[in-house]
C-alpha cells in the first residue's frame, strides 16, 4: 500500500521535477497516489525505467505523458498505478459489510425503488471482478423480489488485465477463501483447476475500463448517473487527500437520491463527505445522500456520545481476561487540567470536529485533554483508536479499545471493533471471544434499546448480526432477542 507522508493536489497542467520536488510529491501531483517513504526508491526506479523506455528526454517528458489524453497517457497511467497498488480482491471480501448491503441496505433500496423497479449498483475499483459478482449473488438471492426488474450491475477499473478476467469468469482457489460452500456450489463450476461462474450471473454485470480520478461523472450519455449504490473499497487508501475530495463529490452527484457510498473502513474518516451524511451501524459506516434531518447527529457527535460508566462499573473490567492489562498510552503525557471536569464533553465534541475535518493532530490534543481532566472517561481513548486505524496502526487501536474496555466494561462497541480487528489480524480465538462478550451484553437488552455510537441499529439488529458472524443460525438468534431483559445500566 502506497501511504502519503505530504499533501498534493492533482493538476491537469504538465508537472516538472525541480530539486526542491522529490519523485513522491511528482507522482502525487500527476497521478494522485500518496507514497510511502519506503517505496520511493521502488518508484525512482520505475520512473527512469520508463523515460529509458519510451526513449524520452527526461522525466519532465514524462510526467507530460502521464497527463495525456491520449490511450499511451492513459497506459502509462494504468501501469503506474498497477504497479503501486494492490488490486488483489476475493469473493464477499469484508462479510460484514456484505451482511449489512444484504440484510439492510438492498432491502431498503428495492423498498425504495418498487414503483421504478430498477436497481443501479456500480463497483469501483472492482478489480477482478469478484466484488461486482459477489454483489450478483445478493442480488440473484433477492430474484423473487426482482422479477421484471430492470437491474445494472456495473464494475469498472483502470487495469484492462483485471478486467479481462473479470469478463471471463474464472477464479482459482484463493478467491473462493470466504466463500461459503452453498455459494460455491451454487453460482461456479469447476473447469480445471478453476472455476467459471454461472453464465447467468456473467450476464448480471458489465465490465468497463475507468479511472475515477480523470473520468467526468455523472454522465448520463455514459449511464454513471442515478446509482442507488455504489461501492469504491480499498480504494482510497492510495490516494492523495485532494483526489480523495474530487473523487467522493462526483460520487455523491453520481448516486441517487437516497442512494448509497460504501467504502473501506475509516477510507473517508476526516474527509469532507457533504452532502453525504453518516450512517452508522455495526458493521461499518456507510453514506448516504440525502438531506440531514434536523437534530440528527453526525459521526463525530454520535461517537461522541458513547456513555460514562459509573466508577463502581470499572471492578467488572477484571472479568472480561484473567488479567485486565493496564494501558500506559505513551502518546498520550498527562497534562494539569485546564478546564473544569464538566467541560469533557465539550472537548469531545472538538475532538470529533477536528477529526472530522482532517486535523488529527488538533483531535489528539483534544483528547490528552480529556484524558487529563476526564481520566476514567473512556471516549477519547475510544477516538484515538479510530485515528490510530486511520494511520494504519492496528496494533496501537487494539491497545486503545482494550483501555476503553478496561473502562467500560460495558461497550459494545469497543468488544465489536477489538473483535473486527482480532478478526482481520487472522486471531480467530480472540475475535471470537470478543464477538461472545458482545453478544451476552446485547443478549441483556431490551430489543428496541439504542446502542451507542451504532444510531441505524437496535440491539436485536446488532445480536442478529454478531449471531451471523459466529455462525449461530439467525432464527435461534432473533428467539432469543424477542426474551425479555432487565435494561442495560448505560442504555
Amino acid at each position: 500500500m502506497l501511504v502519503q507522508h505530504g499533501s498534493c493536489s492533482v493538476s491537469s497542467k504538465v508537472p516538472t521535477v525541480h530539486a526542491s520536488h522529490s519523485i513522491d510529491e511528482f507522482v502525487c501531483r500527476t497521478v494522485g497516489l500518496r507514497v510511502r517513504e519506503q517505496d520511493i526508491d521502488a518508484l525512482t526506479r520505475w520512473t527512469e525505467e520508463r523515460v529509458r523506455t519510451l526513449a524520452l528526454p527526461g522525466i519532465e517528458q514524462y510526467g507530460a505523458l502521464l497527463v495525456e489524453d491520449s490511450e499511451t497517457g492513459h497506459r502509462e497511467r494504468e501501469m503506474l498505478t498497477v504497479q503501486f497498488t494492490t488490486g488483489e480482491s476475493y469473493f464477499f471480501r469484508d462479510a460484514g459489510q456484505f451482511d449489512l448491503l444484504a440484510a439492510k441496505i438492498l432491502p431498503a433500496l428495492i423498498e425504495r425503488r418498487t414503483n421504478e423497479r430498477r436497481l443501479r449498483i456500480w463497483s469501483a475499483g472492482c478489480a477482478a471482478g469478484e466484488e461486482a459478482y459477489s454483489l450478483a449473488m445478493l442480488v440473484d438471492e433477492l430474484a423473487p423480489r426482482l422479477v421484471g426488474w430492470d437491474v445494472l450491475i456495473l464494475g469498472t477499473d483502470i487495469n484492462t488485465d483485471a478486467l479481462e478476467k473479470a469478463r471471463s469468469g474464472e477464479y482459482r482457489d484463493w478467491s473462493f477463501r470466504t466463500l461459503d460452500d452453498k455459494r460455491k456450489q451454487r453460482y461456479f463450476q469447476r473447469r480445471g483447476d478453476q472455476w467459471r461462474i454461472d453464465p447467468r450471473l456473467r450476464e448480471m454485470v458489465t465490465f468497463r475500463s475507468g479511472d475515477l480520478l480523470r473520468d467526468d461523472f455523472p454522465d448520463a450519455r455514459a449511464g454513471l448517473n442515478d446509482f442507488d449504490l455504489i461501492l469504491c473499497r480499498n480504494v482510497f487508501i492510495y490516494l492523495d487527500t485532494q483526489a480523495v475530495a474530487r473523487i467522493t463529490a462526483k460520487f455523491s452527484a453520481t448516486l441517487a437520491d437516497g442512494g448509497y457510498l460504501v467504502t473501506g473502513h475509516s477510507e473517508l474518516f476526516g474527509h469532507d463527505i457533504a452532502p453525504l451524511r453518516v450512517r452508522l451501524f455495526a458493521q461499518s459506516a456507510v453514506f448516504q445522500k440525502t438531506a440531514q434531518p434536523a437534530g440528527e447527529m453526525g459521526l463525530g457527535e454520535a461517537l461522541a456520545k458513547v456513555q460514562v460508566p459509573a466508577l463502581a462499573a470499572l471492578l467488572p473490567a477484571l472479568r472480561i481476561e484473567r488479567q485486565a492489562p493496564r494501558v500506559e498510552h505513551r502518546a498520550i503525557p498527562a497534562l494539569s487540567p485546564a478546564v473544569p471536569a464538566e467541560d469533557v464533553d465539550r472537548l469531545m465534541q472538538a475532538a470529533w470536529r477536528d477529526a472530522d475535518r482532517g486535523m488529527p493532530d488538533a483531535a489528539m490534543e483534544d483528547c490528552r485533554r480529556a484524558i487529563a481532566i476526564g481520566g476514567f472517561d473512556p471516549r477519547p481513548y475510544f477516538l484515538l483508536a479510530q485515528l490510530a486505524q486511520e494511520r494504519g496502526d492496528l496494533m496501537e487501536a487494539k491497545t486503545l479499545l482494550t483501555k476503553v474496555i478496561y473502562l467500560d466494561p460495558s461497550s459494545i462497541a469497543a468488544y465489536l471493533e477489538l473483535g473486527a480487528l482480532h478478526a482481520q489480524a487472522g486471531e480467530d480465538q480472540r475475535a471470537r471471544r470478543m464477538y461472545e462478550t458482545a453478544r451476552t451484553a446485547l443478549g441483556k437488552l431490551p430489543v428496541q434499546a439504542e446502542v451507542p455510537p451504532y444510531s441505524e441499529s437496535t440491539a436485536a439488529d446488532l445480536l442478529a448480526y454478531v449471531e451471523r458472524v459466529l455462525g449461530t443460525p439467525v432464527a435461534e438468534a432473533a428467539s432469543r432477542a424477542m426474551t425479555p431483559a432487565r435494561p442495560h445500566q448505560n442504555a
